[in-house]
């Protein structure tokens, strides 16, 4: 990623939504809230409307729309179960999976040699997006325990992460450590490595949601969507305007499902924290959306 004024309107706004936490909390948070609900609906979301386009054009035979949303929401649907009936195992899964689709995406290299084995790459893949996702959730680790203690009640697991990250400090920077790890392995332009730098430092002074939706929306999606466009769609305005259209249909009907869905959520879920709620419905999303992206950057790469 190069610098250009798109590519750095993240840095000033994060900057003030942070010096607001700091000073005036209060505003900050919903300040930050607003910015994190922006990035969710301008580049989260819309990062992964585009699914039927990467699979149809990145697919060896026919594409028909019609299969490829059955076999999407009844991924979703599969999953969405096991959530109900096995949250633990579910939880697991989700960690190792936004694990993984991180790090396919942040280590992604331009040159299709790779410079390690396959199987070494995907484990370095696997360690940075690990060493990522802990310092976001460690960055406010009580936080993250009372979020989630509505699903493992009186879980040991969450007690030792606590005890963990409250003996061991430097453990709540682990996203820090991942970054230097990207530095050694990809030589990327100077930017890209400080926007991210500088989206991972202001990360610090957030509450988990805004933070994570801070990295997710701001750097992972944005870039997943510089990516594709370049890939499949044509350059410039034109390209931007297809791209726009291919995923406004996709991109709306989600936005409103998130909706009725959060609404609705007491009626079905009371006990469940909200903010677990929406974690559980970006894991249901992504699952399907994991898949396709991992077929897009190995078509990208050969």
């Amino acid at each position: 990623m190069n610098f250009t004024l798109w590519n750095a309107a993240v840095l000033p706004a994060a900057f003030v939504i942070v010096v607001l936490h700091l000073l005036l909390p209060g505003a900050g948070f919903w300040v930050g809230t607003v910015f994190a609900l922006a990035g969710l609906i301008l580049f989260g979301i819309p990062h992964g409307s585009l699914d039927h386009v990467i699979t149809e054009k990145t697919g060896d035979g026919s594409f028909s729309l019609i299969r490829f949303l059955v076999l999407y929401l009844l991924t979703m649907l599969v999953y969405a179960l096991f959530w109900v009936w096995l949250p633990a195992f579910s939880l697991l899964f989700f960690l190792l999976m936004s694990a993984w689709h991180f790090g396919e995406t942040d280590l992604v290299t331009e040159n299709p040699k790779q410079t390690f084995s396959d199987i070494a790459a995907r484990f370095l893949q696997l360690t940075y997006g690990s060493l990522l996702l802990f310092g976001l959730l460690a960055n406010d680790p009580q936080q993250t325990v009372d979020i989630l203690s509505s699903l493992l009640v009186e879980s040991s697991v969450l007690a030792g992460f606590l005890q963990l990250t409250e003996t061991h400090s430097w453990l709540r920077f682990t996203e820090f450590y991942a970054l230097g790890l990207r530095i050694l392995l990809i030589r990327s332009a100077w930017f890209d490595q400080l926007r991210l730098a500088l989206v991972l430092f202001a990360a610090l002074f957030l509450p988990l949601l805004e933070g994570f939706l801070l990295y997710f929306c701001h750097h992972h999606a944005w870039v997943n969507l510089l990516r594709v466009k370049e890939k499949l769609y044509e350059a410039g305005q034109t390209g931007l305007r297809h791209m726009i259209k291919d995923m406004l249909p996709f991109s709306l009907i989600s936005v409103v499902g998130i909706v009725i869905l959060v609404l609705s959520a007491p009626l079905w879920l009371a006990q469940v924290n909200p903010v677990l709620l929406f974690f559980i419905l970006i894991s249901v999303l992504t699952l399907p959306h994991a898949g396709i992206m991992t077929r897009f950057y190995y078509k990208a790469a050969g």
